[in-house]
């Protein structure tokens, strides 16, 4: 069927698809292009709403600094063209970006169109790079609905704390989101009310001194661990590397995920073991492994290991250390994830350490080695028949104990570039090991290379095609 025989309700969907970003938010300027393309594409996209709800309202004094994406970004044809989009959206739900720099009066200009095509009841998100003109009283006193709509708010440094405290004057009741680069002293003096009724914050910027987060807030990200308590928070990112030592002080009881890195500068161990005891999720980053052997989760069921920008030889050693560490008693039950290549010997470490996992994700960019590890882990029985005569069981012969016993999916990562005929080579090498696998859990195996559909094989269906001898 010719795309200009689609029927528009579905041509529509397809178009949205094309320009849809990452955050799931529709691209202002990839549905400005579609304009051009043909006039069916004009009228559709025009007459769809969902196209026009991502608002940057972008509006200098300077016309040279003004950011837009429209070709003579001269103020009046800058709220003309807003103007244009915000009747696009009709009654939608928008998400805005907010960078403001220009005098009283043409800011008056700015909001009497927003409050008219857009009032502040229809915002679902907003985004503050900066908001500076003179009379900061003229958004709220012409308008008095209030945020009511209002799920996520982010906040840059640069945004004036007279802004802020209009907003938090106003109705907020369903903001759950928060985030922002400021010290918490700062957003805790001017956004009290906001505060009180977010469950999630993120905060860019370290405090000057430790501080205890609200009781509502149970999803918490900060770039060290700079806290009095954290009993009620469930999930903790922190995105700078820190010292482990500090995590010795805290109640963990409450805690469910945890996303951290460990500095080299503080790479040594805890002087005792911390207890997650209703940890689930684990991502830990850089190579200061060791301290995994430290953490007691029963009730871990994912682990994510990466390496951050250290070299992937370090990682390894580390990661072995860890592994071989007498006292290492993390098990999660689900997943496994390791961001980086393993060698041999260390994804032989590792199958034999986490016996409780049902699914292994494994990164590899290079094709040779990649193989040659998993077929040296998963094929090459000789390797475990000589750690099996260990233990009294014919060498070359298959040794469960070699596996997670648990283990059900393998999930393969392929970082190289995919090349014709590769599709076949990797069906025939995980075939072969399916058939090296026999009498374990392992029922499927899943390749994926970047941009291409996956390769997905299960024992049952597909040892039909396992090659013979």
């Amino acid at each position: 069927m010719s795309i200009k025989r689609l029927p528009p309700e579905i041509l529509g969907l397809i178009l949205f698809e094309a320009v849809r970003e990452e955050s799931g938010k529709p691209s202002t300027a990839a549905s400005y292009r579609l304009l051009g393309v043909c006039f069916q594409w004009k009228s559709l996209v025009e007459t769809t709403s969902g196209f026009w709800t991502n608002v940057y309202i972008v509006f200098k004094a300077n016309r040279n600094t003004t950011l837009s994406i429209f070709p003579t970004p001269t103020p009046d044809q800058y709220l003309e063209h807003l103007d244009l989009q915000l009747q696009r959206a009709e009654s939608q739900l928008i998400d805005v970006y907010l960078s403001i720099d220009v005098d009283a009066e043409r800011a008056g200009h700015l909001f009497g169109l927003i409050f008219h095509r857009a009032p502040f009841c229809r915002w679902r998100s907003l985004e503050v790079l900066d908001a500076n003109w003179n009379d900061y009283t003229l958004p709220i006193a012409r308008h008095n609905d209030g945020f009511v709509n209002l799920e996520y708010m982010k906040v840059h440094y640069r945004c004036k704390p007279e802004l802020l405290r209009l907003i938090d004057h106003t109705v907020t009741s369903k903001l759950r989101v928060f985030r922002g680069y400021l010290e918490f002293e700062k957003i805790q003096e001017h956004c009290p009310n906001i505060l009180s009724g977010i469950s999630e914050m993120e905060l860019g910027m370290s405090s000057n001194r430790p501080f205890s987060p609200p009781p509502n807030v149970v999803d918490l990200t900060l770039p060290y661990l700079q806290l009095n308590d954290l009993c009620h928070v469930e999930h903790l990112t922190l995105t700078h590397q820190q010292s482990v030592m500090h995590f010795v002080n805290f109640d963990w009881t409450n805690l469910v995920s945890l996303n951290f890195a460990v500095s080299e500068a503080h790479a040594f161990p805890p002087t005792q073991h911390i207890s997650f005891p209703r940890l689930e999720r684990l991502f830990i980053h850089g190579t200061f492994y060791i301290v995994l052997a430290y953490f007691s989760a029963p009730r871990l069921t994912d682990l994510q290991v990466d390496r951050a920008f250290y070299p992937t030889k370090l990682a390894i050693n580390r990661l072995e250390e860890a592994l071989s560490c007498s006292f290492f008693t993390l098990s999660p039950s689900e997943v496994i994830e390791i961001l980086f290549p393993l060698n041999k010997m260390t994804l032989n470490t590792l199958v034999r350490a986490f016996s409780e996992t049902k699914r292994l994700i494994l990164h590899f960019e290079d094709e040779y080695r990649g193989w040659e590890t998993i077929r040296g882990v998963f094929c090459d029985w000789r390797i475990g028949g000589e750690i099996a005569m260990k233990g009294g069981v014919e060498a070359g012969s298959p040794d469960p104990t070699m596996f997670m016993k648990k283990l059900v999916s393998l999930d393969l990562q392929l970082k190289w570039m995919y090349e014709e005929g590769m599709r076949e080579n990797w069906r025939a090498r995980v075939a072969k090991v399916l058939q090296d696998t026999q009498g374990t859990k392992l029922k499927e195996i899943r390749c994926t290379w970047k941009g291409e559909p996956p390769l997905e094989l299960d024992r049952s269906e597909l040892m039909k095609d396992v090659p013979k001898g």
